[in-house]
Protein backbone atom coordinates (compact mmCIF):
# COMPACT_ATOMS: atom_id res chain seq x y z
CA UNK A 1 0.00 0.00 0.00
CA UNK A 2 1.33 3.22 -0.93
CA UNK A 3 0.65 6.46 1.41
CA UNK A 4 0.49 10.05 0.46
CA UNK A 5 -0.86 13.41 2.21
CA UNK A 6 -2.73 14.18 -0.77
CA UNK A 7 -4.63 12.20 -3.95
CA UNK A 8 -5.73 14.78 -6.61
CA UNK A 9 -8.04 12.21 -9.08
CA UNK A 10 -8.12 14.20 -12.26
CA UNK A 11 -5.24 15.63 -14.42
CA UNK A 12 -6.65 18.47 -15.64
CA UNK A 13 -6.41 22.32 -15.33
CA UNK A 14 -7.87 22.21 -12.05
CA UNK A 15 -6.10 18.36 -10.98
CA UNK A 16 -2.65 20.09 -12.05
CA UNK A 17 -3.07 23.70 -10.38
CA UNK A 18 -4.69 21.59 -6.87
CA UNK A 19 -1.07 19.57 -6.98
CA UNK A 20 0.66 22.02 -7.62
CA UNK A 21 -0.32 24.79 -4.83
CA UNK A 22 -0.14 21.42 -2.66
CA UNK A 23 3.47 20.38 -3.99
CA UNK A 24 4.29 24.46 -2.95
CA UNK A 25 3.32 24.18 0.58
CA UNK A 26 5.37 20.74 1.43
CA UNK A 27 2.45 17.99 1.03
CA UNK A 28 3.69 15.09 -0.88
CA UNK A 29 1.09 14.23 -3.92
CA UNK A 30 -0.10 12.02 -6.06
CA UNK A 31 -1.62 12.78 -9.34
CA UNK A 32 -4.49 9.95 -10.52
CA UNK A 33 -5.73 10.34 -14.56
CA UNK A 34 -7.41 7.75 -16.18
CA UNK A 35 -5.94 9.18 -19.62
CA UNK A 36 -2.26 8.32 -20.76
CA UNK A 37 -1.07 12.12 -20.83
CA UNK A 38 -2.08 15.46 -18.55
CA UNK A 39 -4.04 18.35 -19.25
CA UNK A 40 -7.86 17.05 -19.35
CA UNK A 41 -9.84 19.47 -22.26
CA UNK A 42 -7.15 21.99 -22.13
CA UNK A 43 -5.09 19.84 -24.66
CA UNK A 44 -8.16 19.88 -27.16
CA UNK A 45 -8.73 23.77 -26.93
CA UNK A 46 -6.58 25.84 -29.96
CA UNK A 47 -8.81 29.18 -28.71
CA UNK A 48 -7.10 31.61 -27.17
CA UNK A 49 -8.47 32.73 -23.61
CA UNK A 50 -9.48 35.59 -22.11
CA UNK A 51 -9.57 37.15 -18.62
CA UNK A 52 -6.31 38.55 -16.58
CA UNK A 53 -3.13 38.00 -17.20
CA UNK A 54 -2.50 35.61 -14.39
CA UNK A 55 -5.66 33.53 -15.93
CA UNK A 56 -3.76 33.20 -19.35
CA UNK A 57 -5.23 35.37 -20.71
CA UNK A 58 -4.50 34.89 -24.83
CA UNK A 59 -3.07 31.58 -24.66
CA UNK A 60 -4.24 28.67 -26.03
CA UNK A 61 -5.65 26.04 -23.88
CA UNK A 62 -2.76 23.29 -25.20
CA UNK A 63 -0.54 26.11 -24.56
CA UNK A 64 -1.82 26.33 -20.80
CA UNK A 65 -1.44 22.49 -20.12
CA UNK A 66 2.03 22.27 -21.41
CA UNK A 67 2.78 25.36 -18.73
CA UNK A 68 1.11 23.77 -16.42
CA UNK A 69 2.41 20.43 -16.89
CA UNK A 70 5.77 21.82 -16.92
CA UNK A 71 4.92 23.61 -13.32
CA UNK A 72 5.30 20.12 -12.27
CA UNK A 73 8.72 19.35 -12.78
CA UNK A 74 9.14 22.30 -10.03
CA UNK A 75 8.06 20.16 -7.65
CA UNK A 76 9.13 16.32 -8.67
CA UNK A 77 10.31 15.69 -5.31
CA UNK A 78 6.26 16.11 -4.38
CA UNK A 79 4.56 15.00 -6.76
CA UNK A 80 4.01 11.24 -8.39
CA UNK A 81 1.67 10.99 -11.45
CA UNK A 82 0.09 8.31 -12.33
CA UNK A 83 -1.03 7.82 -16.45
CA UNK A 84 -3.54 5.19 -16.99
CA UNK A 85 -4.81 5.24 -13.84
CA UNK A 86 -8.66 4.11 -12.74
CA UNK A 87 -10.13 4.89 -9.41
CA UNK A 88 -12.53 2.06 -8.82
CA UNK A 89 -13.21 2.89 -5.39
CA UNK A 90 -12.48 4.78 -1.69
CA UNK A 91 -12.59 1.69 0.54
CA UNK A 92 -12.82 1.85 4.77
CA UNK A 93 -10.21 4.16 6.27
CA UNK A 94 -10.07 6.19 3.35
CA UNK A 95 -8.07 3.68 1.03
CA UNK A 96 -8.32 4.33 -2.75
CA UNK A 97 -8.42 1.37 -5.00
CA UNK A 98 -6.63 1.95 -8.28
CA UNK A 99 -6.50 0.05 -11.67
CA UNK A 100 -3.17 0.58 -13.61
CA UNK A 101 -1.68 -1.83 -16.46
CA UNK A 102 -3.80 -4.61 -14.91
CA UNK A 103 -2.68 -4.28 -11.89
CA UNK A 104 -4.18 -2.90 -8.47
CA UNK A 105 -2.56 -0.63 -6.23
CA UNK A 106 -3.65 0.28 -3.08
CA UNK A 107 -3.03 4.11 -1.75
CA UNK A 108 -4.42 5.66 1.65
CA UNK A 109 -3.99 9.72 1.85
CA UNK A 110 -4.72 11.65 4.19
CA UNK A 111 -6.84 13.68 2.15
CA UNK A 112 -8.24 13.51 -1.26
CA UNK A 113 -8.88 16.00 -3.75
CA UNK A 114 -11.46 15.06 -6.21
CA UNK A 115 -10.84 16.94 -10.22
CA UNK A 116 -12.49 14.55 -12.22
CA UNK A 117 -13.54 17.60 -14.58
CA UNK A 118 -15.57 18.52 -17.59
CA UNK A 119 -16.54 16.36 -20.48
CA UNK A 120 -18.04 17.40 -23.93
CA UNK A 121 -21.65 17.99 -24.37
CA UNK A 122 -22.94 16.37 -27.65
CA UNK A 123 -25.85 17.22 -28.83
CA UNK A 124 -28.34 15.11 -30.66
CA UNK A 125 -29.52 16.26 -34.50
CA UNK A 126 -29.51 13.89 -37.49
CA UNK A 127 -25.95 13.14 -38.74
CA UNK A 128 -24.05 14.40 -36.09
CA UNK A 129 -21.14 11.95 -36.05
CA UNK A 130 -20.40 12.98 -39.77
CA UNK A 131 -16.60 14.09 -40.00
CA UNK A 132 -16.03 17.67 -39.75
CA UNK A 133 -19.03 18.21 -37.15
CA UNK A 134 -17.56 18.91 -33.76
CA UNK A 135 -18.79 20.54 -30.80
CA UNK A 136 -17.80 23.57 -28.97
Amino acid sequence: MKNTEIVVVGGGPAGLCAAIKAAESGAKVIILDRNSHLGGQLIKQTHMFFGSQKQYASTRGVDIAKILISELDKYKDNITVMLDSTVLGLYEDRVLTVEQADKYIKIKPDSIIIATGASEKFLTFPNNDLPGIYGA
